[in-house]
């Protein structure tokens, strides 16, 4: 098979555009609505934060890196408090760097107050950066039935993923429209998802790697919306410092490329892998924006506490 630079170099910019049109348009939608919920008013919360500090918390050097024993590792230290200028967003972020040294009875008063739940939406549980807690190996499984078969996320974010990606787009042709054709979809996002999360759990753990969504202790709109943005690559490691994603990530090609067993038609499979694939990720820049900001939501727009 002969591979046309122009082709694969045209098919990545598509996919890169679809990617932050798809970022930028779940941030638009949800704006006017989590500013209000914020206390700020939808023009004013873009500029509310404005630093000039914040313009150089991305420029991350050699310096802001150091390697582990798998993947690449940020040192929270150097790189959170390029954020902002405030002393609260200092302590947060020197109160997330430090080791938690909880006696166990302590342990188990955290527990209580932060249970393996998941979110109806977005079908992720979460973790609050300050007095972050690693997962032990027990709660590895109870989430991964939790986040893949017993909660009403694990099934939504499929749906959402088909009226997106596939019913908006009638992919693939060979099922149809309307109903029938949509719920065709449907299973095949569902089974997908499975699949992911079969092949994410246990390549976390290997890797020491955080399976649930990292909240900001951070004040803001926009410092809040980019933290959920860099956390679509990034997680925290059995040490409490951001790392990449690799899990999560791979996971999301993985289970592209087993999803073409039982899709009709014929396939490029290297093609439809790559660029599903990171359409799929670029939606999740929009629920982790949701999930970042479900307090409020909840309890500005659903009147719940």
């Amino acid at each position: 098979m002969i591979i046309d630079p122009q082709t694969v170099l045209g098919r990545l910019a598509r996919c890169f555009w679809l990617m932050l049109a798809m970022a930028a348009l779940g941030l638009l939608v949800l704006a006017p609505s989590l500013a209000w919920a914020l206390g700020e008013d939808a023009a004013g919360c873009w500029t509310s934060n404005a630093n000039p500090s914040v313009d150089q918390a991305f420029r991350v050097s050699e310096e802001h890196f150091t390697t582990g024993d798998i993947g690449l590792l940020l040192v929270p230290c150097q790189f959170a408090p390029t954020f902002g200028s405030d002393g609260m967003d200092s302590q947060a972020s020197s109160a997330a760097q430090t080791p938690s040294t909880n006696s166990p009875d302590q342990s188990s008063a955290t527990d209580e107050k932060q249970p393996l739940r998941v979110n109806p939406v977005t079908g992720l549980a979460v973790v609050p950066e300050l007095g972050y807690r690693t997962l032990t190996g027990n709660e590895r499984w109870k989430l991964y039935f939790k986040m893949n078969y017993l909660s009403v996320g694990s099934y939504f974010t499929p749906v959402f993923t088909a009226l997106l990606l596939d019913q908006a787009t009638g992919s693939p042709t060979q099922w149809g429209g309307g109903f029938p054709g949509f719920g065709r979809r449907v299973a095949s996002r569902v089974g997908s998802a499975i699949v992911l999360g079969t092949f994410q759990a246990p390549l976390a753990f290997v890797l020491h790697e955080d399976v649930r969504y990292i909240t900001s202790s951070r004040h803001g709109f926009m410092r809040r919306a980019a933290h959920a943005a860099l956390y679509t690559f990034l997680t925290y490691n059995s040490q409490g410092r951001p790392t990449l994603n690799i899990a999560s990530l791979s996971a999301f090609y993985v289970s592209t490329a087993a999803s073409t067993a039982w899709l009709p038609g014929p396939h490029n499979l290297a093609g439809y892998t790559f660029s599903n694939a990171t359409q799929q990720i670029g939606l999740s820049i929009s629920l982790n924006v949701v999930q970042e900001f479900w307090p409020e939501i909840r309890r500005h727009v659903f009147h719940r506490h």
